[in-house]
């Protein structure tokens, strides 16, 4: 059974499949591993899990995309002897502002994706240990 389909122009896939429609094996799949990085067994999935799981896989919990972005007056390093930047003259924007959105959108599910990624990897390592 599919919970909800995402736009279908995204190609992106999560765990080697697409990630355009969340299945409740996918859902399943997501709880234990919110479970896992919980410290609980994977067996142990309550329904909080499962609630997670496809807030997480809908990207419901993700901040709205901004199409301004905010005005920036340091330089790109962090180093406090560096100058602050000249900011000059705004160039125009040649993409559609939905275009903006999108490209927003996906990379924040990546960086989601990634981050969920690194803290069931660092669960498994750490039972692997005990």
């Amino acid at each position: 059974m599919s919970h909800t389909s995402i736009d279908n122009s995204t190609l992106i896939l999560r765990h080697g499949h697409r990630a355009d429609e969340i299945t409740d094996e996918a859902v399943e799949i997501r709880a234990k591993e919110l479970a896992l990085i919980d410290g609980r067994r994977a067996a142990s999935v309550t329904d909080q899990d499962r609630a997670r799981a496809l807030a997480e896989l809908r990207g419901d919990h993700l901040p709205a995309t901004a199409f301004d972005d905010g005005e920036a007056d340091a330089g790109l390093s962090r180093d406090p002897a560096e100058p602050r930047s000249i900011a000059g003259e705004r160039t125009p924007i040649y993409n559609e502002p939905e275009d903006q959105e999108m490209q927003e959108r996906l990379v924040l599910e990546g960086v989601e994706e990634a981050q969920h990624d690194q803290m069931l990897a660092a669960r498994r390592t750490r039972d692997r240990e005990l």
